[in-house]
């Protein structure tokens, strides 16, 4: 068994560590990770994206409805907690800096949640965890498009978790939640040195006779329609849960849509 990095949990050879840069946001993020993308998912995001958001924490299960460390964040008054997730009632940045004055004026710091899991967990996790149904929702209003270029996503707007926090925090800064100072770009540079490490490792693969160890995610994309099936074949998925894309409404059924 490989030896693995034991604070990005990715193989000695392809540790990311030194390309970390910490980001001071004045925001708080708490990821919400599912254990096999925690644990067993070598491309994820997630975990890159905490180490770059200092003070963000992971908190790992799939029910959090009796999180003592989840709790512990929801009852601190110092915080003004949402999550990250498309719905009837959210909110662009914008609006939420016109709707929280105790954001604005800096009574309170922002707490953002994000569920770290693919597409299929991520509701799964919503769905066990009733402490998350009544928090208010932030959602993006760009239409961005993934630079997971290894990977299908499960519809084009679909973002893994460290794109959509790089996304967030620029509509935030837009809504003067977050300072015109901090510079996010470094969740991008180590989400693409990730991605360009891999595709090395496919092409060598594929050079040597190999199959791709990402050969599923030649399938074609998905129909929107697909996204909304309550019983799909139980394949492996490499989208997260931030799927967005420009327009009106909200994420309808579990695909995520502002």
């Amino acid at each position: 068994m490989r030896e693995k990095c034991l604070r990005c949990f990715r193989p000695r050879e392809s540790c990311l560590c030194a390309d970390i840069v910490p980001i001071e946001t004045g925001v708080t993020f708490l990821f919400l990770t599912h254990p096999k993308e925690a644990y067993h998912q070598r491309t994820g995001s997630g975990r890159l994206a905490c180490l770059s958001l200092p003070p963000a924490k992971i908190i790992t299960g799939v029910d959090f409805s009796s999180s003592r460390a989840l709790s512990g964040y929801l009852s601190n008054p110092e915080f003004y907690p949402v999550l990250l997730y498309p719905g009837e009632q959210a909110r662009t940045g914008r609006a939420l800096a016109e709707d929280a004055p105790a954001l604005a004026n800096g009574q309170k710091r922002l707490l953002v949640l994000v569920l770290d899991a693919t597409w299929f967990f991520a509701k799964k996790m919503l769905r066990l965890s009733p402490n998350l149904h009544t928090l208010p929702r932030v959602t993006l209003s760009g239409a961005y498009r993934s630079q997971f270029r290894f990977k299908r996503q499960p519809a084009p707007e679909c973002l893994s978790t460290i794109e959509a926090c790089y996304y967030l925090i620029r509509e935030l800064q837009e809504a003067s939640l977050v300072p015109r100072s901090c510079d996010p770009v470094p969740l991008m540079t180590v989400f693409t040195k990730m991605v360009d490490f891999q595709l090395a490792c496919e092409h060598e693969r594929k050079k040597n006779g190999l199959p791709g160890n990402h050969a599923y995610d030649n399938r074609p994309p998905l129909n929107r329609s697909d996204l909304h099936r309550k019983h799909r074949p139980r394949t492996k998925r490499s989208g997260k849960p931030q799927c967005w894309s420009g327009g009106r409404g909200s994420g309808e059924g579990g695909e995520q849509r502002l």
